[in-house]
């Protein structure tokens, strides 16, 4: 629910589920001003995997309960895929109402690409944007050190690449660093390359830690444009670890850059 359950620019910095019939939720929102938003509930009914009723309420900064509202989630598969109907009900007024519409908007936005990052099996997470550039453009961008350290990275992060050999059997050894200042030490070793289709390596720490999971990144043309898919191979004990450290957002936001910055470059 961290991942998703709050609007575009909005982080879920904390939250605690009781899900049962009659167990409780709570959660806070930060908006993009830093301000902190506090949501409370009741789980009403659970039919698993059919139907999700619970009340949605905010708390206002005196702790005081405001309006409370009645979502109704029903989830019908249909040809391997699911219908979603969302109904939110006993709005005190159609601002409020509209408002939460927009935010719920979002919020789905963001569900639809968590789960077609996680769907193909419980080892992977796979994120796929189309780049307006063809191939060859975007895929150089993934071989030259001053290319890549202008956008690789989630937002706000920098790189500092150290060494890179682009060939099967290279390394590349970079540094990610955070906004808030910590370094991440990466270390890459390239399996296989096929320009401008595919890029694959095994992606660790350092040396010693060469290989702590394994990626693929694909290239295919659409249209005028280029299918980019980025796509991590983990443990499956281990996806759940990195789907909370935001590896998707992570991903994600990767490529967002990187279209940018082919766009800047165009």
């Amino acid at each position: 629910m961290q991942r998703w359950s709050c609007p575009e620019g909005f982080t879920s910095t904390e939250g605690e589920m009781d899900f049962r019939e009659g167990g409780r939720w709570r959660a806070v929102m930060r908006s993009p001003d830093g301000k902190d938003l506090h949501l409370v509930g009741t789980y009403r009914e659970i039919v698993e995997p059919e139907r999700i009723v619970f009340t949605h309420a905010w708390l206002d900064e005196s702790g005081k309960l405001g309006p409370e509202t009645l979502v109704t989630v029903n989830l019908t598969e249909q040809g391997g895929k699911t219908k979603m109907t969302f109904h939110q009900s006993g709005f005190a007024s159609e601002i409020a109402r509209d408002g939460h519409e927009g935010g719920w908007r979002e919020s789905f936005v963001k569900l639809g690409s968590l789960i077609d990052a996680l769907k193909y099996s419980d080892r992977e997470m796979v994120i796929t944007r189309v780049i307006a550039a063809p191939a060859a453009m975007v895929f150089a961008a993934f071989t030259d050190p001053e290319h890549i350290g202008k956008w690789w990275g989630p937002n706000g992060f920098t790189t500092t690449t150290h060494e890179m050999d682009f060939r099967v059997g290279g390394i590349w050894r970079y540094t990610m660093h955070g906004p808030d200042g910590t370094d991440y030490p990466n270390y890459v070793t390239y399996t296989g390359i096929e320009k401008p289709k595919r890029i694959a390596y095994d992606h660790g720490s350092n040396a010693q830690h060469p290989s702590e999971f394994k990626a693929e990144i694909t290239f295919k043309p659409e249209g005028a444009g280029t299918q980019v898919g980025l796509r991590m191979i983990v443990g499956a004990a281990e996806r759940d670890h990195y789907v909370k450290f935001g590896a998707v957002e992570g991903g994600q936001q990767t490529l967002e850059r990187l279209a940018a910055y082919l766009n800047k470059s165009a």
